[in-house]
């Protein structure tokens, strides 16, 4: 039976950033403001993934199975990250305190972030360090919830074309198909931590886990690309009155609230 004091140390992952959210929420609608419902929802819910991502009972089995520790780390990284982004948190404490908030970094560094942190929390010694020591276990996650939300925050920043951030988008993947590939390829064990009986065939589980979720990435550079060229052959919309249309507007706009 799970201990109720770790249970509740657990939540408070997802305690801590609902109540300050909904909290913020709550200071926008009493000024008059609206806020959508769905951003709220989603934020919340990218909590409660990384609540459970992280919890004791999901650490004890990313301990004792690779492939449970890559499930959490791919949640981490490929869902809750951009859920976080969906939110739009800088935009809510813009509105609510009257305060801009832009931590945005540019393409190149978000993308270096994404892929490097990736690696580095991959290697042996670095994995090892990791287990043995519980602060620096839940120092990888959480850095690759920060590369995810950096890499992530570029799509709703708009300050890219289309067709770069699909490529930019799409250039992410080798790495999480890489260390898949090496993963399920590799004859013997990686990380000896996970040695014993059945360990290969978990390795080879893990792999295959981080190997679909790189590919994630591809499908989701293939849609920006196609929304894009579809919306160029699509008949025009009807012009504005200033003879304008929407994309032409939509190319002028201020990105108000930009990144997550």
């Amino acid at each position: 039976m799970a201990d109720p004091g770790l249970l509740a140390l657990d939540s408070l992952n997802l305690v801590v950033p609902a109540a300050v959210y909904l909290a913020l929420v709550r200071r926008v609608r009493r000024s008059g403001g609206e806020w959508p419902a769905a951003r709220t929802a989603v934020f919340v819910a990218a909590f409660a993934v990384a609540a459970a991502a992280t919890s004791t009972a999901a650490d004890d089995a990313a301990r004792r199975s690779l492939a449970w520790h890559m499930t959490g780390q791919m949640a981490l990284l490929l869902l809750v990250a951009p859920a976080i982004v969906a939110g739009r948190p800088l935009e809510l404490y813009r509105r609510a305190l009257g305060r801009r908030a832009s931590v945005t970094p540019s393409p190149a560094a978000a993308w270096i972030a994404f892929v490097g942190i990736q690696w580095l929390v991959h290697l042996p010694p670095v994995f090892a360090f990791g287990l043995r020591q519980p602060a620096a276990w839940g120092a990888m996650h959480w850095l690759l919830v920060l590369a995810g939300i950096a890499f992530f925050a570029q799509a709703g920043a708009g300050r890219m074309h289309p067709l770069a951030l699909a490529l930019y988008t799409a250039a992410a993947m080798p790495t999480t198909d890489a260390i898949g590939l090496w993963l399920l390829l590799d004859p013997h064990v990686v990380y000896p931590h996970y040695a014993g009986a059945g360990a290969l065939a978990d390795q080879q589980a893990g792999g295959a886990i981080m190997f679909g979720a790189g590919n994630v990435l591809l499908l989701a550079a293939a849609w920006i690309a196609g929304r894009y060229l579809w919306e160029g052959v699509s008949p025009p919309a009807a012009a504005g009155r200033d003879g304008t249309s929407p994309r032409d507007t939509e190319g002028r706009r201020s990105p108000a609230g930009a990144g997550p």
